[in-house]
């Protein structure tokens, strides 16, 4: 139940009456007053059940997968900080499309749905078949062996333009690293990581000195 009307001897039970009703705060009501009462009238008020940040991005990602053609079913588990969407369906492959290209890109349409005129914003992460778990992993894997790249070389390595939560795994994976540092560079959508190898302090021994070799050659006597 979402929305309820309820009376009382006044405006202020009428809504506290319908509050314990839908179980909810009044932070999380919407409230209209049909009617303030008086002597021999009681107070007459509508309380609705404001749409939390991901219902918003679940209807909207319900809307958008059915013009898409798609028949999914999304689940939803959200707290204080994130909601989650998991997709479940037969074509997951078009919805994530090359390199999660269009999972990122219905992610982003639904977080800004979600949050719009909002003060605070909420993350709102869209996955499908354990999708962005195996991404991270590959990421993972990716950013170790592209670290060893940039030690061996001693050079700066710079990496495909990326969107901020892949960004995140890359800086996440090195930032322990006392090899390299990460740095983000380039501007959206085109933003990308650079692995940077960490300059090493020169030897106190002073540098080396060249070793040289000098090979003798001794002449054979000619026979006369």
């Amino acid at each position: 139940m979402r929305q309820i009307e309820e009376s009382g001897k006044n405006v202020e039970v009428a809504v506290e009456k319908a509050l314990a009703k839908l179980g909810i705060t009044r932070e999380q009501a919407e409230i209209k007053v049909i009617s303030e009462g008086g002597f021999f009238k009681q107070a007459k008020v509508v309380v609705s059940k404001k749409e939390t940040e991901g219902e918003k991005a679940l209807a909207f990602t319900e809307a958008v997968l059915e013009k898409m053609g798609l028949t999914f079913v999304v689940e939803m588990e959200e707290n204080e900080s994130e909601a989650r969407l998991e997709l479940i369906g037969t074509e997951s492959g078009c919805v994530i499309g090359h390199r999660g290209e269009v999972l990122d890109s219905l992610q982003y349409l639904a977080s800004l749905v979600a949050n719009k005129g909002n003060e605070t914003y909420k993350r709102i992460i869209l996955d499908t078949e354990g999708y962005r778990s195996k991404r991270a992993e590959k990421l993972k894997s990716l950013a170790k062996n592209l670290e060893a790249k940039a030690v061996r070389t001693g050079r700066p390595v710079k990496l495909e333009p990326m969107n901020s939560f892949e960004r995140r795994i890359i800086h996440s994976a090195l930032q322990g690293s006392g090899q390299v540092t990460t740095v983000s560079e380039g501007s959206s959508p085109n933003r990308y990581v650079v692995i940077v190898p960490k300059i090493t302090a020169p030897s106190k021994s002073g540098p080396r000195k060249k070793m040289h070799t000098f090979v003798y050659r001794s002449e054979k006597k000619r026979r006369r």
